[in-house]
């Protein structure tokens, strides 16, 4: 009876390991072009989500649940950019992504039912967006890959546009040729950090004894502009801090980049 209760324990574990693996593997790889055509059948809506003249709809809706395994996608899809060029190679990157997602979960759910027979195994995938700022301005939308088995993740890629011109902003683009924006924004991240740690029972590692310390930003470091014009730096899960403060954002105040930015 023990032996039998430790086989299905390992199995459990094992079950686990290899769902996790497959669904961190489906959330990495959203960032590459792929070329599929899923089996999954793949619903196109136009469901308009904004009434601006540059607006953001869902282009392609698809969910699917069996036995623990889901899946749900929605597509976004621009409208309205005078830069036509621009705003194809977008609406094409999310596509490619939207069934990079389907065609690797396809898989990956074949694979765990060859190895797992009809066991239930939970792994749940969500490809979807959500409009940060919406001005006379700028469009920014965060476009997320989130996936859970155990635990969770996710995987954010946020684009900032310019309403009137169709410019992609980067943050680089943003501040002076030559500016050295890093060190300014990591050192007052860092200093909210210390602060949320401190006054908000906050998880972030700066100051850690085990964990590697925030030091400073990427270059590209993932960010938008908010509604009030200011620069908001984005982390993903577990990229600076426990699990428990998700995914994390910091709001840059004027004054931090007043004599760099453009």
């Amino acid at each position: 009876m023990k032996a039998e209760k430790e086989i299905k324990k390992s199995r459990r574990i094992r079950v686990y390991r290899t769902c996790a693996a497959t669904a961190a593997a489906l959330v990495l790889s959203v960032g590459l072009a792929a070329n599929v055509s899923p089996t999954f059948a793949y619903a196109m809506s136009n469901v308009p989500v904004m009434s601006e003249i540059v607006r953001v709809i869902t282009f392609g809706r698809y969910q699917w649940e069996d036995n623990g395994y889901e899946i749900k996608v929605e597509t976004p899809q621009l409208e309205g950019l005078l830069d036509k060029e621009i705003q194809d190679k977008l609406n094409d990157e999310f596509q490619e992504q939207a069934q990079s997602v389907i065609a690797g979960f396809e898989q990956s759910v074949k694979e765990l039912k060859e190895e797992f027979g009809d066991e239930t195994v939970h792994m749940g995938i969500e490809y979807s967006y959500n409009v940060k700022t919406d001005n006379e301005d700028v469009l920014a939308i965060d476009v997320y890959t989130f996936y859970a088995s155990g635990s969770s993740m996710t995987v954010h890629n946020f684009y900032t546009i310019d309403k009137h011109t169709g410019q992609i902003y980067t943050l680089k683009g943003l501040f002076k040729d030559g500016a050295d924006y890093v060190t300014p924004i990591s050192e007052y991240i860092r200093g909210e950090m210390e602060r949320r740690n401190a006054e908000e029972d906050g998880m972030f590692w700066v100051n850690d004894d085990i964990m590697e310390n925030f030091e400073k930003i990427k270059d590209d470091q993932n960010f938008y502009i908010n509604n009030d014009g200011n620069i908001v730096i984005c982390f993903d899960k577990y990229e600076v801090a426990a699990g428990a403060q998700g995914s994390p954002e910091f709001v840059i105040p004027d004054e931090i980049v007043a004599d760099i930015i453009k």
